[in-house]
């Protein structure tokens, strides 16, 4: 899976025309933060399928399903819910809504329910406060997804799991060849840039909660790239890694929409994944071990804790991220 995506973004970030990757920044970043330092999340809260059983893997493949675009827009409430007196929002509030749901005996665990879910019963389920974007796009991937684990997999996350055969790449690309919703590529000059991000990033939360055993006993877990999202960029760019030009950071800053697939947001992909890759030889060079899926972690939470007033993450609509 990492060779397709390296493959497929190397012309973009050949061609780099609204930021650039600072080599300085990533020295100055793995000089600050050594490799032993960085732990992986093992995503165990109460509001996170608190149970011990593995079907915590279900829960985060279905989870993976619909995690995306949790920003709202300008002049909108962001969406959040309440969960045992606790405030959620953006992808912990997923969380909490999804175990809410189970907890609440709703079989979301279940392909033949999703495959025929309404937008009523996902109301339901995501039931909060505020704007939460790409609503009705959510109910049809689950749709989607549970009518594809119906016909191939028995209406089961866990028959879709024991197919990959404990392979973190092959659970990837199951899923972008399944189900067209995880088929996260754009089309640039003539050519189709991959950067399956939830596809890759389902293994990578199943390996981190059952700490790379059972379920998630994923040996090639390295065969992952970091997942290109909005927030990985937003802590890359506080961290002075990746430099954004005088037109690209005003539209960022303004919270201007870049379009979809636009030159623009596939630079700022194809940067992220390749800026982190870089970090990773830094690493190599200094004799340390560092691998995506605990890189993006510390990326990712770097930013999810970054206080309000920092530089803002890029917007865009649309479910791949």
């Amino acid at each position: 899976m990492r060779a397709v995506v390296l493959e497929s973004i190397a012309p973009v970030v050949g061609d780099l025309r609204h930021l650039r990757i600072d080599g300085e920044g990533i020295r100055a970043f793995c000089a600050r933060h050594p490799a032993a330092g960085i732990r992986l999340p093992d995503w165990r809260h109460e509001f996170v399928y608190p149970w011990n059983d593995e079907r915590a893997a279900d829960f985060f493949l279905l989870f993976n399903c619909v995690n995306f675009a949790f920003w709202a827009r300008p002049g909108a409430v962001k969406w959040n819910i309440s969960y045992r007196g606790r405030r959620l929002d953006g992808a912990y509030g997923l969380m909490g809504a999804l175990t809410r749901a189970v907890e609440e005996g709703v079989p979301v665990l279940d392909g033949a329910f999703l495959a025929r879910l309404t937008d009523g019963e996902l109301d339901g389920i995501l039931r909060g406060e505020g704007e939460l974007v790409l609503r009705r796009e959510r109910a049809e991937i689950l749709r989607e997804v549970g009518r594809g684990l119906v016909e191939r997999h028995g209406g089961s996350f866990g028959r879709l799991l024991r197919a990959a055969g404990g392979s973190a790449s092959r659970l990837a690309r199951l899923l972008v060849e399944e189900f067209p919703s995880f088929r996260d590529a754009c089309g640039v000059d003539g050519r189709e840039v991959k950067f399956y991000k939830r596809a890759q990033l389902a293994p990578a939360m199943i390996y981190q909660r059952f700490g790379g055993a059972g379920p998630g006993g994923f040996a090639d877990i390295g065969d992952l790239t970091v997942f290109a999202d909005y927030k990985v960029p937003q802590a890359l760019r506080g961290l002075g890694i990746l430099r954004y030009g005088e037109g690209l950071a005003a539209k960022v800053d303004s919270r201007v929409m870049l379009p979809a697939c636009g030159r623009e947001e596939v630079e700022i992909r194809a940067a992220t994944i390749r800026a982190c890759e870089l970090i990773m030889e830094e690493y190599g060079r200094k004799g340390q071990r560092m691998n995506a899926v605990t890189l993006d972690a510390f990326l990712w939470l770097l930013a999810h804790d970054s206080p309000p007033d920092d530089r803002p993450y890029h917007l865009t609509e649309t479910i791949c991220y």
